[in-house]
């Protein structure tokens, strides 16, 4: 008979597992959260350190751009004729426009009174209209030389009245300073030119900019486009690896990184982009693997902490709920054959003039009760053992058959005598390797359990057949109340009761499978289960063979 764990056990295990799961996972549920704000907190610090370092660097650009501004300023010193260094400043690039001034401060260019050949230029111009397509070009290219060469001095309006015209009869034609005569005569006209020394100032003239050179001769002129390719390539210059340098004009926006650009740029300022955006990348890696395998290790000892912590928790309530139980089955299964024997003994004792025949009926009765006492404390014995050593087996090779024979011996004088046996034993069968007086035990507690849990018309079958070439599978099989699947696993545990109900009208403590499950360990072997409810349940052990081929 198998002892039911009651549902108090059960609900008490899952407050027990909740607590722990409990316990287990706040405290991961902390360390990730941990870990996480770790990580972010680096990252957050890797990424401000890089913008320290950038900003450094940027106040320390900012300082040299005032250097490459005032060297900037000393290209444009004018040292000669002022038509020809307009014509130089635009030839190499060093500004989109010029105002040179004498030594009085006037404008001495685009501004003059002398009116060279200009009549001859302007007939020419006029001339080239009529004529082939071929001498147009020829002649066309001859004015554009002229009006190209400032050592030919000409009034700059004049010039750039020829040249726009001249455009218009070859829109093909190379002029190249027409674009900055255009500026040069805007800036004469918006305003009177003066020298601003150490500055790029604006300039009446729309999205023009004007800086001034180191002799206060000569004031180059620069569209805000260029003011911006202007600095790129100075700050190309001086921009360390990893990031880039950025300038921003007066009226655009700038990102919150941005600086002043110093005392030469009044207005524009200067942002970093960084390019290197993995500098301090592999301590951030390095903390954040830290952090992890750190984390990790203590969620994984906190799950091995509560996993053996449940299994002790469990292990120790299962054990005092098993200690009660068992208490209370002992007290039940000892007290029913002792107040039996008590009883009859009593009924013998109180009888003046005792009759042989009921007396000897009485001593009957007496003795089934003893034996059952018996069966009972030699199935403790017989677990205690086998849970202390359970595999110190006297192995030997047996004929299946007394194996068989012996447990029904033990058996027949217990079974009722409607009872209906059916022994199938098959012939021939090879020896097997095996403790005779195991698993004559193991056998007596299958058959001992058939007949329990069988209907009062009981049909028990014990069969030993060859089980391939190695295995004898010795089966007992009952038409008793069955065992759900979900309970064929449980069945073997020591105490477990399929049904409670059976708990008034069985005997036993549940110790009968748990011993043939031992026995069976200790051969080397298993025991199965096959079973439906109300179908009866079939137990079945293989025992190893001992023949040729075969390892004894």
């Amino acid at each position: 008979m198998n002892l039911h764990l009651r549902p108090d056990w059960w609900d008490g295990n899952l407050r027990v597992l909740a607590l722990l799961v409990v316990l287990t996972i706040v405290p991961a549920a902390c360390v990730l959260w941990f870990m996480n704000a770790a990580v972010a907190n680096d990252a957050a610090a890797a990424q401000e350190r890089v913008l320290v370092a950038y900003r450094g660097q940027l106040h320390l650009v900012r300082s040299r751009l005032d250097g490459l501004w005032r060297a900037q300023a000393e290209r444009l010193n004018a040292t000669g004729d002022p038509s020809r260094e307009f014509e130089r400043l635009i030839a190499s690039q060093l500004a989109e426009g010029a105002v040179v001034l004498d030594t009085s401060g006037y404008v001495a260019f685009p501004w003059t009174d002398v009116r060279g050949d200009l009549a001859a230029i302007e007939a020419r111009v006029a001339a080239a209209s009529h004529l082939s397509a071929p001498a147009r070009d020829a002649e066309v290219q001859q004015i554009a030389a002229r009006l190209n060469d400032y050592s030919k001095h000409l009034p700059a309006g004049d010039r750039l009245r020829l040249m726009d015209d001249l455009r218009m009869l070859a829109p093909n034609v190379w002029l190249p300073t027409q674009a900055a005569l255009h500026l040069s005569l805007d800036m004469v006209d918006s305003e009177r030119p003066e020298p601003v020394p150490d500055v790029v100032r604006k300039t009446n003239v729309p999205d023009i900019w004007a800086l001034t050179s180191s002799d206060r001769r000569t004031i180059g002129l620069y569209r805000t486009g260029r003011i911006e390719a202007m600095l790129h390539d100075f700050l190309h210059q001086v921009s360390p690896e990893g990031v880039v340098f950025v300038a921003y004009p007066p009226d655009v926006a700038a990102d919150a990184e941005a600086i002043a650009a110093g005392p030469w740029l009044p207005g524009w300022q200067l942002s970093m982009v960084p390019l290197d955006k993995t500098l301090f990348a592999s301590d951030v890696r390095r903390q954040r693997t830290i952090y992890v395998s750190v984390a990790l290790g203590g969620i994984a000892l906190m799950l091995v902490v509560g996993v053996i912590g449940g299994r002790s928790m469990r292990r120790h309530l299962h054990v005092a709920r098993l200690k009660t139980d068992l208490a209370a089955a002992v007290s039940h299964e000892l007290r029913t054959p002792l107040a039996s024997m008590r009883v009859l003994v009593d009924g013998l004792l109180a009888d003046p003039s005792p009759d042989p025949a009921k007396t000897r009926d009485y001593l009957h009765l007496m003795a089934v009760e003893n034996e059952r006492l018996t069966r009972l404390i030699d199935n403790f014995l017989t677990f205690s053992r086998l849970e202390r050593q359970p595999r110190r087996f006297a192995l030997a090779p047996v004929p299946p058959a007394d194996l068989v024979n012996a447990a029904l011996d033990a058996v027949r004088p217990r079974m009722p005598g409607s009872c209906m046996l059916k022994v199938d034993i098959e012939p021939r069968l090879p020896l097997v390797l095996a403790d005779p007086q195991g698993m004559t035990t193991a056998l007596v507690n299958l058959l001992d359990n058939a007949i329990k849990y069988s209907p009062e018309h009981k049909q028990i079958a014990v069969s030993a057949r060859r089980d391939g070439d190695t295995f004898v599978s010795i089966a007992v099989s009952d038409n008793g109340i069955g065992i759900a699947p979900r309970e064929q696993r449980r069945i073997f545990r020591r105490f477990y009761r399929v049904d409670q109900r059976l708990a008034s009208s069985t005997v036993g403590v549940g110790l009968g499978l748990s011993i043939v499950e031992l026995i069976a360990r200790g051969h080397g072997t298993t025991v199965t289960v096959r079973s439906e409810p109300g179908a009866g349940s079939t137990f079945t052990m293989r025992v190893r063979a001992v023949g040729e081929g075969v390892a004894a």
